[in-house]
């Protein structure tokens, strides 16, 4: 069987409760990602403290920066602006709303910083919700490993970096900077990596597992190496029902892409998903690949069960 806890199309399907967590755990990342920029309000409000207007903020090199952004100015749009232009931006600020403010003028400068960094934390949190998913994905794996007295290697995610590291008594947090694992099964060495651009397929795949260790890993070059593939599985980390069927019509054509590149030349590859908004009929279309061994197995990422089970057939491949 591909996944024990998987035995009908219904147990794939993320449930109300496992859609309202997720929902829960992105609003707790994205108070994280912008509370840095409430701290930075704060700071402002303490240093202005003294003023008496709006205009006094203009003599004021040390808020500079701020301001710019309160104005509305990027960090891209300084670099085709001159002085004279980045204070003409904020003596606009500071006419057309922090002038009618009245005595909260000082408000009004934070209420326009924060609304213009809003953009920032969207922006950041549109790529933090894959990363998400990925992070649970490596901590279910290292737990599994942990429970298993399992040994590994870890490479860190820093671009240019290749150095393989040992692991520690404490390895709390470091799922958010795995690049690649190394490990042995009985069946020889693993190496399991993340976001490697296949030259078999010609696109990037988000899970990767082959037959090697640090060595033959050779700073990701192992990719070349289609004999030395032993799995290629797509991950889908966002919660919303809205965008689950479009995920998943992404993610099966990446499949179907991986089966038939590595079968034009000569290989048969497993193949995997895991998602975290699994619907209905997505669901029942997955069950079927599995059942007839298109997909070699699969698993809903809010699903603990689900998760730790494919994690262990990952290892023991």
């Amino acid at each position: 069987m591909f996944n024990r806890y998987i035995t009908k199309p219904e147990d794939l399907v993320t449930t109300h409760e496992q859609t309202r967590a997720g929902f829960l755990s992105i609003a707790l990342e994205k108070n994280m990602v912008g509370d840095p920029y409430v701290k930075n309000a704060l700071a402002f409000k303490a240093m202005v403290a003294g003023t008496s207007c709006a205009d006094d903020f203009l003599t004021m090199e040390s808020i500079r920066p701020f301001m710019l952004t309160a104005s509305g100015l990027s960090d891209k749009s300084m670099q085709y602006l001159t002085e004279a232009d980045q204070t003409g931006a904020i003596k606009e600020l500071i006419e057309k709303f922090l002038k009618p403010a009245g005595e909260n003028y000082i408000d009004e400068a934070i209420y326009r910083y924060l609304l213009i960094k809003g953009d920032a934390v969207g922006g950041i949190m549109r790529n933090r919700i894959g990363v998400l998913g990925q992070e649970k994905f490596i901590r279910t794996i290292l737990s599994c490993m942990n429970v298993q007295g399992i040994s590994y290697k870890w490479m860190p995610n820093e671009s240019g970096s290749y150095v393989w590291k040992d692991k520690s008594e404490d390895d709390s947090g470091i799922e958010k900077s795995i690049k690649a694992l190394h490990w042995n099964c009985g069946n020889g060495d693993r190496v399991l990596a993340f976001n490697l651009n296949i030259p078999t397929v010609r696109k990037n795949v988000d899970i990767c597992l082959f037959e090697g260790n640090p060595q033959s890993y050779d700073r990701g070059r192992i990719v070349r190496m289609a004999e030395k593939t032993l799995m290629l599985g797509e991950l889908k980390g966002g919660i919303d029902p809205a965008g689950a069927d479009e995920h998943w019509k992404t993610a099966n054509t990446a499949l179907d892409r991986i089966r038939n590149s590595f079968a034009n030349v000569g290989y048969s590859i497993k193949t995997s998903f895991v998602g975290a908004a699994i619907a209905n009929a997505m669901a029942v279309e997955i069950f079927e690949q599995l059942e007839s061994e298109v997909m070699t197995n699969a698993a809903n990422l809010t699903d603990n069960n689900q998760l730790v089970e494919y994690c262990n057939w990952l290892l023991e491949i």
